[in-house]
């Protein structure tokens, strides 16, 4: 085989060091020919994001009335201790009574809205502030 033939089997390899290790241009020559390449970004491939920690800052999780109908209250204070998955609150479509669920683990707000309150699907209902 000739330089060039062995260079254009070896050049996927050799384009995939050359990334593995940002390499962007490399250049080969012997007594025969020469070659230079150089590489960009992989347009195919976004580019690798760096890492971010979390932000700081603690924020309330928002209760979501599950469906449209009348809020109802279920006997629980305001800046009560309630665990993720547990009945909140309720609300009245018809004939249903969907319950309302805690989406966070943390202390309740006082309800966003009245007792017998007509409410949208997804509307805000409590928010809960995370323990700590």
């Amino acid at each position: 085989m000739t330089f060039l033939e062995d260079l254009l089997t070896d050049l996927p390899e050799l384009v995939g060091r050359m990334r593995q290790h940002d390499v962007r241009h490399v250049s080969l020559q012997n007594g025969t020919g020469a070659l230079a390449l150089t590489i960009t970004a992989n347009p195919c491939q976004a580019p690798q994001a760096k890492r971010v920690p979390p932000a700081e800052k603690v924020e309330d999780t928002p209760v979501l009335s599950p469906e449209m109908g009348l809020f109802r209250q279920h006997g629980l204070s305001e800046h009560q201790t309630v665990r993720n998955g547990k009945i909140v609150g309720f609300v009245e479509a018809g004939a249903l009574r969907l319950p309302v669920t805690a989406t966070a683990d943390g202390k309740l707000s006082p309800a966003m809205v009245e007792d017998g309150s007509p409410v949208g699907y997804h509307d805000i209902l409590f928010r809960i502030h995370p323990d700590g």
